[in-house]
C-alpha cells in the first residue's frame, strides 16, 4: 500500500463535512513522513499505524460532538420529503390524465418508484456523503458514534422505522436518551451532530480534489 492510498482511505473513513477530518489527515501525514525519513520502511510504518478506519475512529473518538436539535431534524427531513414530493407530482398528474386502463397501474408504478427513490436517496445520502440536502442546508450530519462515517448496513437500519411506518416509536426515544438518538440509531450505533456553518461554506468553495492526494502529491 502506497501512502497516498493509505491516507485516502482514512479520509474516506471520515465524513468529508468533519471539521477535524482535514486535520487529522495532515497529522498521519507527518507522522508518516517522520518515521520515512528516520529510514523506516513504508509496510513498517503502516502496520504500526494499523487499519485506516480504525485509526480514524481512534481519532474521531476525542473529538467533542454536539448532538443536533430535534427541531432542526424535523426540519431536515421536511425538506427530503419535500424533495420527494416535488418529484412526486409530475408523476401524479400523468396519471390523472392518463385513460382509465392505465391510471391505477401508473399509481401503483409511480408510488414505487418514488418510495424506492427516496430510499436510495436516503441510504446514499447519508452513508456516502453523512448528509441529505436537507441536512446540508440544517448543518447536520450523520454519523458513528465515534464520529466516523457511517455505512449502507447502518443507515438501512436507520431507514427502517420509515419503512415500517413505526417512526413515532422510534422518535420518542430521542426524547430521553443523552444524545438525543432514535431506537433505530441506538440500534445502528448512530447519531445525528452539528457542524460549523463556516466550515461547510470552507468545503463548498474549495476545488473538488482529493484531501489525501492533494496532501501527499509532494512525498510521491
Amino acid at each position: 500500500m502506497t501512502v497516498q492510498s493509505y491516507l485516502a482511505q482514512l479520509a474516506d473513513a471520515m465524513p468529508r463535512m468533519m471539521p477535524e477530518r482535514e486535520r487529522i489527515v495532515a497529522d498521519v501525514r507527518a507522522h508518516i513522513e517522520e518515521d520515512l525519513q528516520r529510514g523506516e520502511a513504508l509496510d513498517t510504518v503502516l502496520a504500526r499505524l494499523g487499519d485506516p478506519a480504525t485509526l480514524a475512529a481512534s481519532y474521531l473518538s476525542e473529538v467533542p460532538l454536539v448532538s443536533a436539535s430535534l427541531w432542526r431534524r424535523a426540519v431536515a427531513m421536511a425538506i427530503d420529503v419535500a424533495i420527494a414530493g416535488v418529484i412526486a407530482v409530475p408523476l401524479a398528474v400523468l396519471g390523472r390524465s392518463s385513460p382509465d386502463g392505465l391510471r391505477f397501474a401508473l399509481a401503483i408504478v409511480g408510488l414505487l418508484a418514488v418510495t424506492a427513490g427516496f430510499v436510495a436517496y436516503i441510504v446514499v445520502g447519508d452513508s456516502r456523503f453523512g448528509q441529505t440536502l436537507g441536512k446540508h442546508w440544517l448543518n447536520l450530519l450523520v454519523v458513528r458514534e465515534s464520529g466516523a462515517r457511517i455505512g449502507v448496513g447502518q443507515a438501512i437500519v436507520r431507514l427502517l422505522p420509515c419503512v415500517l411506518h413505526i417512526w413515532w416509536i422510534d422518535v420518542i426515544f430521542a426524547l430521553f436518551t443523552e444524545r438525543r438518538q432514535r431506537a433505530f440509531e441506538l440500534l445502528s450505533k448512530t447519531r445525528v451532530v452539528t457542524v460549523d456553518p463556516a466550515h461547510r461554506r470552507y468545503l463548498e468553495d474549495q476545488p473538488s480534489v482529493s484531501l489525501a492526494t492533494d496532501q501527499t502529491a509532494q512525498m510521491q
